[in-house]
C-alpha cells in the first residue's frame, strides 16, 4: 500500500508542472516567472533523485527524473523569452 501511495504522490508532484511549463512555452512569456526559484527547485529535485538513487527508491526517483525535466524546460522558457 505504501508503494502506491509513494507513486501517487510523486505522479501528483510531478505533473503540477506540467501547466507552467505549457504556458511559459505557449506564451512565451515568463515574466510571472522567478528564475532563481526555479532554480533552487530544480537543485532541490535533483539533490531528491540522488536521494532517490541513493536509498533505491523507485517513486522518488521516477518522480525527480521527471520533475528535473519539467523544471529544466521552465528554467530554459525563463532564459530564453527573458
Amino acid at each position: 500500500m505504501e508503494l502506491y501511495v509513494g507513486y501517487l504522490a510523486a505522479f501528483m508532484g510531478t505533473i503540477c508542472w506540467l501547466p507552467q511549463a505549457w504556458k511559459a512555452w505557449a506564451s512565451r512569456d515568463t515574466s510571472g516567472l522567478s528564475l532563481a526559484a526555479n532554480l533552487m527547485f530544480l537543485l532541490t529535485v535533483s539533490l531528491w533523485f540522488v536521494y532517490g538513487i541513493m536509498v533505491n527508491d523507485w517513486p522518488i526517483m521516477i518522480a525527480n527524473i521527471c520533475a528535473i525535466l519539467i523544471v529544466v524546460s521552465i528554467v530554459a522558457a525563463k532564459l530564453r523569452y527573458k
